[in-house]
């Protein structure tokens, strides 16, 4: 019979044996993202029925930095956070944003994206600047109830500000020469300047800063309350792709501006 501090030592080792090869198949199992595949550019359905877009370009991108495989699967926007909580998922990246409610109920990834905000002037009256001196009294369109009213009204408080019930009605007025400057995500308006023919009165008159993230901190992978060492991972990761380059090649697919 084998004194009783042998065998402890030896289920101990056993103990530690099987606690590592519990850990090592955790490490080998796919990390599953859910997403809604109906927002391009981010998440959508691929030509071949698969999910593309740059947020699954980013998360590969993400994977292969921390080495473990990755596999997407698609909830309706109203069953991600509940498939997530139900253990059907190990995280969500769907364009969610950073909010304090969501940070009470959830880990948070750093931001893998913040849209640019942008200003559209008419061609023949581009500010020379976009601080508050140089564009006061000069009038501003924005959505109505959005951030970029909330950052018009703060950080240019001498422009009258405008508001509207959707933006097209905005770009409208601009066009018209009843506003001086509209504000708003830079995607859509730059689309609008693309293709709309009412648009070649209009330019850039470029970005505008938010220091204090009055439209918001971005977007963040979403997972469940204590996974802090699948957040570590994450982060670091998104660190990597951008210094290296890499989140710049996705995002130029994507995007026809710099992120």
């Amino acid at each position: 019979m084998l004194p009783a501090f042998v065998s402890l030592a030896f289920a101990a080792l056993v103990f530690a044996a099987l606690a590592g090869d519990a850990g090592k198949a955790a490490e080998d199992k796919p990390l599953i993202f859910l997403s809604e595949a109906a927002h391009p550019p981010y998440a959508y359905w691929g030509p071949k029925g698969e999910m593309a877009g740059f947020e699954i370009d980013l998360m590969n991108a993400i994977c292969a930095r921390i080495k473990r495989s990755c596999l997407f699967k698609h909830r309706e926007f109203e069953r991600l956070t509940p498939s997530l909580l139900g253990g059907k998922g190990d995280a969500i990246m769907s364009s969610f944003e950073i909010t304090d409610e969501r940070r009470d109920k959830f880990t948070l990834s750093d931001p893998y994206f913040r849209m640019p905000i942008l200003f559209v002037a008419r061609k023949d009256a581009l500010p020379n600047a976009l601080t508050p001196e140089a564009l006061a009294d000069h009038s501003i369109g924005a959505l109505r109830d959005s951030p970029y009213a909330s950052l018009a009204e703060e950080h240019f408080p001498k422009s009258p500000l405008s508001t509207y019930a959707t933006q097209i009605e905005a770009n409208l007025d601009l066009a018209a020469d009843r506003v001086d400057l509209v504000i708003g995500d830079e995607m859509s308006l730059r689309d609008w300047l693309k293709t709309a023919p009412e648009a070649s009165c209009c330019a850039s008159a470029g970005r505008v800063d938010d220091p204090t993230h009055i439209a918001g901190e971005g977007f963040a992978v979403v997972m469940r309350k204590g996974e802090d060492a699948l957040k570590a991972k994450i982060d670091g990761a998104l660190k990597e792709v951008r210094a290296d380059g890499t989140y710049a090649i996705i995002a130029r697919k994507y995007f026809d501006f710099d992120l």
